[in-house]
């Protein structure tokens, strides 16, 4: 079972509370207020959340169940905004949460935020979370690990209605094989108010974003490993089949997938649009890495038993 280890300070951290960014009001109406795609993706509200410019990082765009909260990462920091009778609060920095943590996502009931963190290089990346209460965000508390091979170190995830999470992670190869990683995509199911030993899934990619009813999934894979593809890492689209495997990953195509790196896929809560990150690298350089959330509407691209 996955339960949370006690709360622990993984940086010092001068409050809990979180510091506004832009003037209110922010924006207003369904996913703030901005224009909805079509079948090509584009920016998710420039100006607003993604400042397009050169060394801009903004990335891992996540909505909660209701569509009234959305997460993101910037620059190394977790934002928030959240959409309330005045319309959506300026973004806030979640000081709570320790900068270079990864993959960060709100959880479908918007009162928790997940995220991967680790405490070093070379050390592997953990689930981590911090609970909202009523001074602010708590303090992280380390969960315990999703995947339980030795040294597994966890990478993007996301969630289900449910609160089920899919999550890729990479391991040590067993003694007496070549070196280097294994890796694969998890089910961890959520029973009992906690998750269960996470499920290999026959899927091979990397961070999963999993649609709510967990009816299909985008994920992100090396093109290089590959042979194909269109940039450094595409994104692929896989459905669930009545006998419950998963189908072969299909690429996006072009009108989704660049010569830069796609990752970072995460389902709108209607199934409608598909959130992701474009990239020219994996933010390891804040001097030479940008990054944008862009998104797209789904339909062409689904199966209609599917939409």
């Amino acid at each position: 079972m996955c339960r949370p280890k006690t709360v622990c300070c993984v940086v010092a951290l001068a409050w809990i509370g979180w510091t506004p960014v832009f003037a209110e009001p922010f924006a207003k109406g369904p996913y703030l207020g901005q224009t909805p795609p079509g079948s090509t993706a584009k920016v998710f509200a420039p100006g607003l959340i993604c400042r397009t410019g050169p060394h801009q990082w903004e990335s891992h765009g996540s909505f909660s169940a209701d569509g009234d909260t959305f997460c993101y990462a910037r620059n190394g920091g977790i934002f928030i905004t959240e959409n309330t009778d005045q319309g959506w609060t300026a973004p806030r920095h979640v000081e709570s949460i320790p900068d270079m943590s990864f993959s960060a996502c709100v959880s479908p009931d918007a009162n928790s935020i997940y995220f991967m963190y680790s405490y070093g290089p070379a050390k592997p990346y953990h689930p981590f979370r911090c609970q909202r209460t009523a001074y602010g965000w708590s303090w992280p508390q380390e969960l315990e690990p999703l995947v339980s091979y030795p040294q597994t170190s966890h990478g993007g995830f996301s969630f289900a209605a449910d609160n089920s999470i899919y999550v890729f992670a990479t391991w040590p190869k067993a003694a007496g094989k070549e070196q280097g990683r294994e890796r694969g995509t998890f089910l961890a199911p959520y029973v009992n108010k906690t998750w269960a030993q996470a499920i290999k899934l026959s899927v091979d990619g990397g961070a999963p974003g999993i649609a709510p009813d967990a009816s299909f999934m985008v994920f992100n894979a090396n093109n290089t490993m590959r042979g194909e593809g269109l940039g450094a890492t595409d994104l692929y689209l896989t459905v669930r089949q009545r006998n419950g495997k998963w189908s072969e990953g299909r690429n996006l195509g072009p009108k989704i997938n660049s010569r830069f790196f796609e990752f970072g896929a995460r389902i709108s809560p209607d199934k409608k649009y598909l959130f992701f990150t474009r990239a020219n690298g994996w933010g390891e350089n804040p001097s030479r890495d940008t990054a944008d959330i862009y998104w797209v509407e789904l339909k062409e691209y689904l199966p209609e038993s599917y939409r």
